[in-house]
């Protein structure tokens, strides 16, 4: 961490959590986002998305450098948490 930085700000910078969060904000009913990035899923923000499916009851898809996660509405992964 910089010298001005803190935890939440860094974690709250991660590329999906801005695509899903721009997503809602230029289409707040959406039911499905679909995100593809060049780098993996780090544990946080695989379970923060979960977390958002879950609350906001869409499905978000994630293609990531190993796999393709499939977060439904219920909150769960399709990857069954294996990242």
């Amino acid at each position: 961490l910089e010298q001005d930085e803190t935890v939440a700000s860094v974690l709250c910078g991660h590329s999906e959590r801005l695509a899903i969060a721009w997503n809602f904000v230029v289409n707040p009913n959406t039911k499905i986002i679909q995100i593809t990035k060049n780098r993996r899923v780090c544990g946080d923000c695989h379970q923060t998305t979960k977390l958002i499916a879950y609350i906001r009851q869409c499905e978000i898809i994630v293609r990531d450098a190993n796999r393709i996660h499939q977060f439904s509405k219920n909150g769960r992964c399709s990857c069954n948490d294996y990242f």
